[in-house]
């Protein structure tokens, strides 16, 4: 095949290239609605996109087709400052300007397509180093869907505004609401595993390693919290202290539990635990000599809140 360039209208082209055996990366930035048709993937597969506030609200990317892929079994990430579009396959690598969307069909886009391996490695290099990075789960679907309603009210990274510091988006504006809670070592029943296992996207052990993942939390009765809250959680023998955790789902109850729910938490897996005996040394040398850190509790202060979030520079 060697190596081709296809312009103005290079989708039927990709579309093609891109149908072989073994796994393909893709890393763009925009999708449409109908971006399954023009980039028609399957389980195993991993495809990064910018599914950014900034970008869902715009109207750039679909929650629809984020919804379809993950549906399909394909990782999928959100990088916020994702503006490439790229893909990798076992025989090829596409490079271009084209995103997945119809407006591309129609605008003067252009793609080099190669089979040089090389450039095949380089480009899945420069996809597997993408930093900054969420799982895309049904959980972030839910609150991309709630995104899409708000409108066209912020302007795209890279196109219409300034680059945004991603991890605003990890932490409600301002925090309001958070909780310290213990750690629980338990065996989930089946009941459990299975909504653990639906509510979790299919991964696999290729592709860029997510900066922000799903993680769930089971607590033993009816409680208030609610998606935006956060969660500070301690270790059982009180020796540690994790990064604070985002509540993105409502409560579960689980049947036969006892009244126990479950809520998903979206975590910075890239954030260490913190020795509990550092952390009230920290909070201590911060004029706050009694955090109740050792017990389950709403934590009411404003400032022990932002404190808690500067042990980790949040």
């Amino acid at each position: 095949m060697g190596t081709t360039f296809h312009g103005p209208n290079p989708w039927p082209h990709i579309t093609r290239a891109i149908r072989t055996r073994g796994p393909r990366h893709a890393a763009i930035a925009y999708l449409g609605q109908d971006a399954p048709e023009l980039l028609p993937l399957r389980a195993g597969d991993v495809l990064v996109v910018n599914a950014g506030a900034a970008a869902i609200r715009a109207h750039a990317t679909s929650p629809a087709a984020l919804a379809h892929y993950l549906g399909k079994g394909v990782r999928v990430l959100s990088c916020p400052t994702l503006h490439a579009k790229v893909i990798a396959t076992n025989r090829r690598a596409v490079i271009g300007s084209a995103n997945a969307t119809v407006n591309s069909t129609f605008a003067d886009d252009a793609v080099i397509i190669t089979d040089d391996p090389p450039i095949i490695a380089d480009t899945r290099k420069f996809i597997d180093g993408l930093y900054d990075l969420t799982e895309v789960d049904h959980a972030f679907i839910d609150n991309a869907a709630r995104e899409w309603a708000i409108g066209r009210a912020v302007p795209i990274p890279g196109i219409t505004g300034r680059i945004h510091n991603p991890d605003n988006e990890f932490l409600p504006t301002p925090v309001t609401r958070m909780f310290v809670k213990h750690v629980v070592d338990y065996q989930p029943n089946p009941t459990e595993q299975h909504l653990i296992h639906e509510q979790q996207p299919s991964r696999t052990t290729s592709g860029p390693v997510a900066k922000y993942q799903l993680q769930s939390l089971r607590l033993g009765k009816p409680s208030s919290i609610i998606p935006g809250d956060m969660i500070v959680l301690v270790s059982a023998d009180n020796e540690w202290i994790y990064p604070p955790a985002l509540v993105t789902s409502e409560p579960t109850r689980i049947p036969r539990s006892g009244g126990a729910v479950l809520v998903f938490l979206r975590i910075r897996a890239d954030l260490p635990p913190l020795s509990l005996n550092v952390a009230e040394k920290h909070l201590a040398d911060l004029g706050h000599p009694a955090p109740r850190l050792r017990t389950d509790h709403y934590v009411r202060s404003v400032s022990i809140r932002t404190a808690l979030l500067e042990l980790w520079n949040l």
